[in-house]
């Protein structure tokens, strides 16, 4: 059983709902959406709740796939999860894993509320 997998188990067996969200250049979060809308339905935009569309100059490199949640107690090994006070304040915390989220999406998460 992937991460991925053991994570689904979880958010499932906890209830909670869960949001992700990406973010990155336009150029990069243009790619994205293609790559997403090309694989998954429903289609998004720039224009959807999740989608964070930055400056063409902002100072990142990459795209970022985040997942918040509330819950964390029995979260299973393998992630790396952080305290979240800065975004997404009805979420207390949340995962950076750019893998672990695309194989969530193979899953059936969508960007936004799951």
């Amino acid at each position: 059983m992937t991460v991925a997998e053991k994570l689904d188990d979880y958010i499932r067996m906890t209830g909670q709902d869960v949001f992700i969200e990406v973010e990155g250049k336009p150029d990069k979060i243009d790619a994205f959406i293609n790559q997403y809308n090309f694989k998954y339905s429903p289609a998004i935009s720039r224009f959807v709740d999740g989608i964070i569309t930055l400056q063409p100059d902002a100072n990142k490199w990459g795209l970022e796939l985040r997942l918040y949640l509330n819950d964390k107690d029995g979260l299973p090994k393998g992630l790396s999860i952080t305290h979240n006070d800065a975004y997404r304040g009805n979420y207390s915390y949340r995962i950076n894993d750019i893998g672990v989220i695309r194989e969530l999406f193979d899953l059936g998460y969508r960007i936004g509320l799951n």
